[in-house]
């Protein structure tokens, strides 16, 4: 093999090991958001999305310069076999996937039971109590705190 083959071969394998490992860090930004979600952590839940947007940036990013490798090393190499390396990532892709629809199923839960909670909520006035100044619930119209906005 020629050193030109296997200075590309090692370039290629690198861009596939970089996308590993932001492939295995997406994975556990989606375990985060499982907590989010099931928290109910709104802030938790934005700093997680903001960052596996970057993260999905870089991954598109490495995976252009993979395929712009990946046309030139068409001549210089057989594509008759996947590396190990190749491999892994199919694998940790199918998993990212996986926890992926699963956190979509997650949200859609979380928004059924919100939304039934609110329907439940604004159908009967008496589940709103009102309070005091002092946060202790009291009977209608006596001492009301009443918020403006």
């Amino acid at each position: 093999m020629s050193t030109l083959s296997q200075s590309t071969q090692t370039e290629s394998d690198l861009l596939i090991q970089g996308m590993l490992d932001k492939m295995l860090a997406f994975q556990s930004l989606l375990l985060e958001e499982q907590d989010a979600i099931r928290s109910l952590s709104f802030g938790q839940f934005t700093s997680v999305t903001m960052r596996k947007a970057q993260l999905l940036d870089e991954i598109r990013d490495l995976e252009q310069q993979r395929r712009d490798r990946s046309a030139a090393e068409q001549s210089e190499r057989s594509t008759a076999g996947r590396t190990t390396l190749e491999a892994k990532l199919i694998v940790a892709i199918g998993e990212t996937d996986r926890l992926n629809r699963f956190n979509a199923a997650l949200i859609g839960q979380s928004l059924e039971f919100l939304h039934g909670a609110l329907k439940r909520w604004q159908r009967s006035p008496e589940s709103a109590a009102l309070y005091s100044s002092s946060g202790t619930a009291v009977a209608s119209g006596a001492g009301l705190v009443r918020a403006k906005g």
